[in-house]
């Protein structure tokens, strides 16, 4: 997705990613993002928006210090030191040699550390990450650090060169962007409206996965809806984005049901999109839980077309275990506790298909639960009358190409689904076994999926 900034080390950046297999496995709805169960610390796409308030307010301090410290003894060689700061489950799936091993590999180009130049700290994906700005001789090392509550539960190093660049296909000249603030019962939602120069008969709601999400979308240094809203307009569309209720107000997905987190605040930005635009048609667009959420909207909206990305077809509690699955089988072995949390998973997941909501279950509340009990997203699309198109990414482990596409590209029709080989699940090419490293590793959403969505739309 972007260029080495020239300060930094002319080699190639070797990433390493450390982190709990919860943490990841619930980013699979999201976006994410990597979501309201995930992290994005290298998912998501989505574990849990379980960090607290409380957690948030009064630890920031106490998290800086221990990030901070973190790195001064990677840094001065004390790996075992470094190593015990990390939590007992990520300890379980790591060990001192390599994180000693990931550390100097990583820094090897950058020359002799010279301290800590800075901090800075942001929720996401349901975890606090502070990113420790490691200062080298020849550049920066981004050293995020991944908390819940006072527990370090991720580790990634991202030389801070890459940032987002913008994609090839995106006519910065082609269209103009203003911001607006939209409003919900939890706090204004900051949002930026995209619209093509010459004007648009056409109009997009971008509708995120579940965590904590900024209207970008932001992973990493990944801005898939960044991109869409981009691409789209240069193709003639008009996009409105915006920040998710959980992302911009004191509010976490375990207050929510399933309306308050996803819905309302979409079917609030269609009816400002109509306000602000000319547009004769309007559509929403939902990635993942966003998605699975997109039939949903366009029947209450009674007039918006859906677009689908990466959407799940099946109840929402069958990913989660299937997640953790994949990601504890990815080095050849699964530990005892990684085999705790899978069979953690699929006991909270066998409740759920019970019917007992009680207590929410994967970083949702009750109430949300009991609002998806009834719903198909499947069915709810095929009884629109309005258009539905079903995208899907080959490599993505989040939601499956295999376990959730089939049922929309048979509801759909083959006209209306497309399956896209080399893409996960922020719909960003790769190649071999997918994995959460790759979120971190600069890309942008794929020019077909621009296109295909644009053609659609038109």
């Amino acid at each position: 997705m972007t260029t080495p900034s020239n300060d930094a080390p002319s080699n190639p950046r070797r990433r390493r990613v450390l982190q709990s297999a919860a943490a990841v496995a619930l980013a699979g709805l999201a976006g994410c993002s990597g979501g309201d169960d995930g992290t994005t610390t290298a998912p998501t796409q989505t574990t849990a928006e379980s960090t607290t308030t409380a957690q948030t307010t009064v630890s920031e301090a106490s998290q800086r210090e221990t990030a901070t410290e973190l790195v001064q003894r990677l840094a001065a060689g004390k790996y075992e030191a470094a190593f015990g700061m990390l939590s007992e489950t990520v300890r379980s799936q790591y060990s001192a040699a390599r994180l000693e091993r990931d550390w100097t590999q990583t820094t090897a180009d950058y020359g002799r550390f010279e301290g800590v130049s800075g901090t800075t700290r942001e929720p996401t994906g349901g975890y606090e990450v502070v990113v420790v700005q490691a200062q080298f001789e020849a550049g920066v090392l981004g050293v995020q650090v991944a908390f819940e509550g006072a527990s370090i539960e991720g580790l990634q190093f991202v030389p801070l060169g890459d940032a987002y660049s913008p994609p090839a296909y995106a006519d910065e000249s082609a269209f103009e962007e203003r911001e607006l603030s939209l409003s919900s019962p939890a706090c204004d939602l900051g949002a930026t409206l995209t619209v093509p120069s010459d004007g648009a008969d056409t109009g997009v709601v971008l509708v995120h996965g579940s965590g904590p999400n900024d209207r970008d979308e932001t992973i990493g240094p990944n801005k898939p809806f960044k991109d869409l809203a981009w691409g789209l307009a240069t193709e003639g569309v008009a996009v409105l984005r915006y920040d998710k209720r959980t992302y911009a107000c004191d509010v976490s997905a375990g207050d929510l049901g399933f309306d308050a987190l996803v819905a309302d605040d979409a079917l609030t930005a269609l009816d400002r999109l109509r306000v602000e635009t000319d547009v004769t048609s309007a559509a929403v667009v939902g990635h993942s839980l966003g998605g699975y959420a997109a039939p949903e909207i366009a029947e209450r909206d009674g007039d918006a077309a859906a677009s689908l990305l990466a959407a799940p077809s099946r109840p929402l509690y069958e990913l989660v275990p299937d997640q953790l699955q994949y990601l504890s089988e990815l080095d050849g072995t699964v530990t005892e506790a990684e085999r705790a949390r899978i069979e953690d998973a699929e006991a909270t997941a066998e409740r759920l298909a019970n019917g007992n909501y009680e207590g929410g279950g994967f970083a949702w509340s009750a109430a949300f639960w009991r609002a998806v009990a009834e719903y198909d997203p499947v069915a709810t699309a095929t009884e629109l009358d309005r258009e539905v198109y079903a995208l899907q990414g080959g490599r993505d482990y989040q939601v499956s190409a295999t376990e959730d596409f089939p049922a929309w590209r048979d509801a759909l029709g083959e006209e209306h689904a497309r399956l896209y080989d080399d893409l996960n699940h922020l719909f960003v090419a790769g190649e071999g076994d997918p994995n959460p490293s790759e979120y971190f590793q600069p890309g942008n959403v794929a020019e077909a999926v621009v296109t295909d969505l644009a053609g659609w739309l038109g």
